[in-house]
């Protein structure tokens, strides 16, 4: 991710609607699966600017993983521990954790073997401990926003839930998300990659706080509904699958 984009992130995800609908479905998934339980184990890999581990943390022993200094720096700013350390080769023990989250990790230019990860991700899990997965949703979304973000896929959910199960995981659930807002953000990635402007994010600095509150109840009410359904189709895709017991 190029660098100047982590101050924007630091100064946008507190509030924006899409980190905070991103926050919450996480923290759905831990009450659901562990109730009150405060002494587990999570790992964070690809942890940004740490904003993630402030909800992983309420469970018990948030660590996390980036390759970017620039992402270590505020992490360690945030009071947290984070070792640098790729998805492809976590510098973590075997059996080491009770969940792993990932957000917006895989997409990257820099993850070239993405069931490779998932491998080691399934590795530093305890038996029947759960990975919690979020990224980009359907290639034909690829665009600028992308190229910005070094992004390289986007996923679907059949080749998703294969190389999870591939990498030796069950899938528990998976389903796409940010599905009442994809037909605007469909047209609008299509006719952007019309104009010649260089590739940015699609995330607004500057939001109107109405628009905003507006975002965020749409998406808090349909991440309810993930409880429920499967959604057919969406800008995001989210999974969660367990570690099988040897």
């Amino acid at each position: 991710m190029q660098r100047y984009l982590y101050g924007q992130l630091e100064r946008t995800e507190a509030a924006y609607w899409w980190f905070v609908g991103q926050r919450f479905l996480l923290s759905r998934f831990l009450r659901k699966q562990y109730g009150a339980q405060r002494s587990l184990k999570l790992l964070d890999v690809g942890c940004g600017t740490g904003k993630n581990l402030e909800v992983l943390r309420q469970w018990g022993t948030a660590v996390g993983a980036d390759i970017s200094s620039d992402a270590i720096e505020f992490c360690r700013r945030r009071g947290f521990t984070i070792r640098k350390s790729d998805v492809m080769s976590l510098k973590f023990p075997d059996n080491a954790f009770d969940v792993v989250t990932s957000l917006g990790v895989f997409y990257h230019r820099n993850v070239t073997d993405d069931v490779r990860g998932f491998r080691e991700i399934h590795r530093v899990l305890k038996p029947s401990g759960r990975f919690f997965f979020l990224d980009c949703a359907t290639k034909a979304l690829y665009g600028k926003h992308d190229l910005a973000f070094d992004g390289i896929r986007r996923y679907e959910r059949k080749e998703l839930k294969a190389k999870l199960e591939s990498a030796g995981f069950a899938v528990e659930k998976i389903s796409y998300i940010n599905t009442l807002l994809f037909p605007a953000i469909f047209l609008y990635r299509k006719l952007d990659g019309l104009r010649s402007t260089r590739p940015e994010s699609n995330v607004q600095e500057k939001i109107s706080p109405l628009l905003n509150a507006l975002l965020t109840f749409l998406y808090k009410t349909e991440l309810r509904g993930v409880s429920y359904v499967s959604y057919p189709f969406g800008v995001n895709i989210f999974a969660v699958a367990r570690k099988r017991q040897n």
